[in-house]
């Protein structure tokens, strides 16, 4: 039997059966490819020459809508903007107006709690690694629906282990790309071991993070630590969490907050451990490579951390969240 080859009609047929159980939660899309949105997630798709298809050269921000509200929008966008300027990609003439692209997409996703990727990839312009041979850079952005973790999750934390690779290089640890190999190796180590995430240690044997996520610790003596940004990806969440944490040492609650370089041996001293993202907010860790940390379940610091984060993007008059769109 030969290989069918397909003119557009036959194309357009054979995409138009292929339907999978995870589109569920595919809501919307657009690219400045084409310049609209489509809801079909079989329509989801890009160039096989953008450099973010063979190279994994594309930059990227993730964040949520509570309610039709986006929750710290400006950070993730200037973020974005900064990263995509230092890497020297083109940005599409689309970004002129990202917002009201955004709130198009979300719109046309036809809920109010989801979860929106943007994405500036290189391009399409050829197959090799020169990122001058793509002329203009691709606007992608996919709005997704929203998983929101239980109150029993919470309470119960998650079990982590130490990766079984050394961290990134800081210059590639520090830029929110698509090249995320290392990343997806953390992660299967993390499952293939039975815990839920693994967190990488560098050569000065100080913690970075885990595969997408940031990692900050509670000291017996009642400090919140997280590491230095110049060897993480500067997690807008984390830094959420670390003006939340300055505000609960006015109030009492903890010690200090600070950035400085975290050991093995500090982790396995802590009181409490987070995990933070934009989907996990402030995750108990409540084991690691099999210890307990602290007593073993969702500490105070923790569960005073997540109501005030959570206010933070459901209270009508919070400064964190943009109009709404819906």
């Amino acid at each position: 039997m030969s290989t069918p080859v397909f003119n557009r009609e036959r194309y357009f047929e054979a995409i138009s059966q292929w339907q999978k159980p995870y589109h569920e939660k595919y809501l919307a899309m657009y690219s400045s490819q084409w310049g609209g949105i489509v809801t079909d997630p079989a329509l989801w798709t890009v160039p096989v020459d953008d450099h973010i298809v063979h190279r994994g050269d594309a930059v990227f921000e993730v964040f949520k809508c509570v309610a039709g509200r986006a929750y710290c929008l400006e950070d993730h966008l200037i973020k974005l903007k900064n990263t995509v300027n230092s890497l020297a990609i083109k940005m599409p003439p689309d970004f002129e107006r990202i917002k009201e692209i955004l709130a198009d997409t979300v719109r046309a996703g036809g809920e109010k709690d989801v979860l929106v990727r943007v994405t500036v990839s290189r391009g399409p312009g050829g197959f090799t690694s020169n990122p001058y041979e793509s002329p203009m850079g691709i606007l992608l952005i996919t709005v997704l629906r929203l998983g929101i973790y239980s109150d029993e999750k919470y309470e119960a934390g998650m079990k982590v282990i130490t990766a079984p690779f050394l961290a990134k290089d800081p210059t590639i640890a520090t830029m929110k790309t698509t090249s995320y190999m290392q990343n997806v190796l953390v992660k299967k180590a993390a499952l293939d071991a039975g815990a839920d995430y693994a967190v990488c240690f560098g050569r000065d044997g100080f913690m970075t993070e885990s595969s997408t996520e940031n990692i900050s610790i509670v000291t017996r003596e009642g400090e919140l630590l997280a590491p230095e940004w110049n060897i993480i990806l500067k997690g807008t969440t984390l830094t959420r969490i670390m003006a939340i944490a300055a505000d609960m040492v006015k109030d009492g609650l903890l010690s200090g907050v600070r950035h400085q370089g975290i050991t093995q041996a500090q982790v396995m001293n802590a009181s409490e451990a987070f995990i933070s993202s934009t989907t996990t907010n402030v995750l108990p860790i409540t084991t690691w490579d099999g210890r307990p940390v602290g007593e073993g379940r969702q500490g105070p610091v923790g569960k005073e951390l997540l109501r005030r984060m959570r206010l933070e993007y459901t209270s009508p008059d919070s400064p964190y969240l943009t109009e709404p769109w819906l």
